[in-house]
């Protein structure tokens, strides 16, 4: 389960960048979307965003548990559900930033160039400087003109790597109330150091 953890909040992983004069705010997303994607470890992820609030489906290959984060780009604030067979789902949530919170890309960084993701043209932006999951890790992320986030890299442990990689992307109305956590959770603070990597 920690494994799955790691990858899938790797994945979506914002940087707080070291200050640089030079830096500007990472686009966010403009338009309502939903995106398929691949991601490291063989994982795929669903996300869709409407009206600044995001949803992300997580599966990982043979494993039984789905794990979905509710997103709200506007309070900084996630909630993550890890369902298990057999048992009440799991609701965890805690400020975007923290050591307790899944990565999300907010934070500032450096346009250095364009590249094509999926048949779409995205600016690269370098971000760099300590992480909430390694504090040596570098980034780049191509992000969309409309500020939608179509591919991640990152070095980690000293080896580049691609995290995240949109392979199907469609732009229209999304389902705003799908993107709010169910009433009846039960939520809990997420516990400092659950996360693997994280003291």
């Amino acid at each position: 389960m920690k494994a799955m953890l790691r990858l899938s909040f790797l994945a979506v992983c914002a940087v707080v960048p070291a200050a640089d004069a030079r830096a500007e705010p990472l686009p966010l997303p403009k338009v309502d979307f939903a995106v398929k994607a691949t991601m490291m470890g063989g994982m795929t992820m669903t996300s869709r965003h409407s009206g600044g609030k995001m949803r992300m489906e997580m599966t990982a290959p043979g494993v039984p548990m789905p794990m979905t984060a509710y997103i709200d780009l506007k309070t900084r604030k996630v909630i993550t559900v890890m369902s298990v067979p057999g048992m009440t789902a799991m609701a965890m949530e805690a400020d975007i930033g923290t050591e307790e919170a899944p990565p999300v890309a907010i934070g500032e960084g450096k346009r250095t160039g364009t590249a094509k993701v999926a048949g779409e043209t995205c600016d690269l932006w370098q971000v760099e400087g300590k992480s909430s999951i390694d504090k040596s890790m570098d980034a780049v992320a191509c992000i969309s003109s409309d500020g939608i986030p179509l591919r991640f890299e990152a070095t980690i442990e000293g080896k580049r790597q691609t995290l995240f990689e949109v392979t199907e992307i469609t732009r229209g109305p999304q389902d705003a109330k799908s993107m709010i956590p169910p009433a009846n959770l039960k939520k809990m603070q997420m516990p400092a150091g659950m996360l693997p990597g994280r003291k």
